[in-house]
């Protein structure tokens, strides 16, 4: 009769056991002897049979081990073998120390007992740390435990940065370092993975030196401060010595990375900067040059958003249009052929948002709400978006604008008028927080030029014509020139060194261009947009050939 485990007394069992334990430890009724070295273990057949598969396959057959009685075990630790028996009565184990590890696991795996092997895998993986990554990887793919395996590249990703700093990251192998650096998951800035690979191959420079520049090339180099990419330029050998790890910087400092190398005509045409906006009535892009004063109808829009609010902005030969219903559409300017293409869906920040591009990407921040923080990136490369930080001041119409390096976020409106300005570090994913605007107010414009911020016009408590300017690198504000006309909701280009604000929410500056002038400070209307009603976020100066 076949008894399930409900007709076992499971402490009946466990008294019967004890009392097993207790025989072998006083050597009463012992039938086998385990020799390690000159230390014997005493010990019953049918338990060892009962409880390890390596004992059961040894004792089911006529050998000299199940003739004597007794079995020599070699490359093992009495200390380990003794445990392993122990645990085969009990079930029970003390931790192992950090020196005993491997080789319980050794004894214990050679010995077929899977339950201590994977209490011994857990007990690792709960106290896996930077001392003890290397050893318990080692274990983990030595002993080819999957789920021990998993956790240490998990913890891998998240420590990156801890694990590198260990003399041990020295001697981890090429596949596993390229896998590391090259991922979008490890938890560290593109600057910790450089020079995590530069020590990992100056530890044995002879033969890892020729794989460098390939593993450097797997690093996202955009990401990585100019402060850093000039250093590893003039005085990191490993980069200087590589044409390779040159022409992969050269990349970065020529433009955006992604971009063709392409070489030109001497009789090619010439192109001249527009202004560029979506008009709705006539559903196309307007352009306007405001060197001669005059408008050129370009590509259509798309019906799909033609009628929704977006922003816009251009990357290389792409205007990309960002929809406050979530979707994306790009469309190559340069070809009277192209038509709108429809990208990848936002993940987060899906509703209103302001958009910068930065470096070869685009980085989109959620405008939606007092609570907005999230930031996403995209990545034409591959089509993806991404969340990347968010801000540490939350709330919305806030003025977005990239200059030296830096993505700022300057006022805005959370509950009450922000005026507020914080830079966010794309390289290292930090935020800092500057000087505060003179003026608070949300709905502004902003643009880079000459190192100086422009923040202009916007709301508090009133329609403002307000411009006030941030220099860079002084980190001081100072007041110039107002605007004609009070704006707010609209956007800034810069063409030719000038300012230019476009549209906005007010009835007297919607239909209007201005221009502002920095060596006289002075603004002035240059232009007049009647009979267009233009969407006031998504303005932007392109490159168009001239005639």
């Amino acid at each position: 009769m076949n008894l399930t485990l409900d007709a076992y007394d499971l402490k009946h069992c466990g008294k019967m056991m004890m009392a097993l334990n207790k025989q072998r430890e006083s050597k009463g009724h012992s039938d086998f002897a385990i020799m390690v070295g000159d230390e014997t273990i005493p010990a019953h057949r049918n338990v060892l049979s009962a409880g390890s598969d390596y004992f059961r396959a040894m004792l089911s057959h006529e050998n000299v081990e199940s003739s004597t009685g007794i079995v020599a075990m070699k490359q093992v630790q009495y200390s380990s073998v003794k445990t392993c028996i122990n645990y085969i009565y009990t079930g029970n184990f003390p931790t192992p120390g950090c020196e005993e590890r491997e080789q319980l696991m050794f004894t214990a795996h050679m010995l077929q007992l899977q339950g201590m092997c994977d209490k011994i895998a857990v007990s690792l993986e709960e106290e896996l740390s930077p001392e003890s990554f290397y050893s318990t990887k080692m274990i983990a793919n030595t002993f080819n435990c999957t789920g021990l395996v998993e956790s240490c590249n998990k913890y891998a990703l998240e420590n990156f940065q801890a694990i590198a700093a260990e003399d041990y990251f020295k001697h981890l192998d090429k596949d596993y370092v390229s896998a590391l650096v090259g991922s979008k998951e490890v938890n560290a800035s593109e600057a910790v993975k450089c020079k995590a690979l530069i020590i990992w191959t100056n530890f044995d420079s002879e033969t890892r030196a020729s794989t460098f520049g390939e593993l450097f090339e797997n690093l996202d180099l955009t990401k990585i401060s100019r402060k850093y990419q000039k250093f590893l330029v003039e005085k990191e050998p490993l980069v200087f010595d590589s044409a390779r790890c040159l022409r992969a910087l050269l990349k970065i400092f020529t433009g955006e990375s992604h971009v063709v190398a392409e070489d030109i005509d001497i009789k090619d045409v010439k192109r001249t900067t527009v202004i560029a906006v979506f008009d709705k009535n006539s559903k196309a892009i307007q352009a306007f040059n405001p060197k001669i004063k005059t408008w050129t109808k370009l590509q259509g829009i798309s019906d799909k958003f033609v009628d929704k609010h977006f922003t816009a902005i251009v990357l290389g030969n792409i205007i990309y249009v960002i929809v406050f219903d979530g979707t994306n559409y790009q469309l190559n300017y340069t070809d009277n052929n192209a038509t709108w293409v429809r990208l990848t869906d936002r993940g987060t920040a899906k509703n209103r948002v302001d958009a910068v591009v930065f470096e070869g990407s685009i980085y989109a921040f959620d405008d939606s709400g007092k609570t907005s923080k999230t930031v996403e990136k995209f990545d034409p490369s591959d089509g993806t978006w991404s969340q990347v930080t968010c801000k540490h001041v939350e709330g919305y119409c806030t003025s977005i604008v990239d200059a030296g390096g830096f993505i700022y976020c300057i006022g805005g409106y959370n509950g009450e008028h922000m005026s507020n300005a914080i830079k966010f570090n794309p390289s290292d994913s930090t935020w800092t927080t500057l000087t505060s605007m003179p003026t608070a107010r949300n709905g502004a414009a902003a643009v880079e030029l000459y190192g100086k911020i422009y923040v202009m016009g916007g709301y508090n408590n009133g329609w403002l014509n307000v411009v006030e300017c941030f220099d860079t690198v002084a980190e001081i504000w100072t007041t110039v020139a107002r605007l004609s006309n009070s704006r707010y909701s609209f956007k800034a280009c810069v063409v030719g060194g000038n300012i230019f604000t476009l549209g906005g929410c007010r009835n007297n500056s919607k239909n209007t261009i201005e221009e502002y002038d920095p060596a006289v400070d002075s603004w002035k209307v240059v232009e007049t947009m009647d009979g267009k009603d233009i969407q006031t976020r998504a303005s932007i100066a392109l490159n168009v050939p001239s005639d």
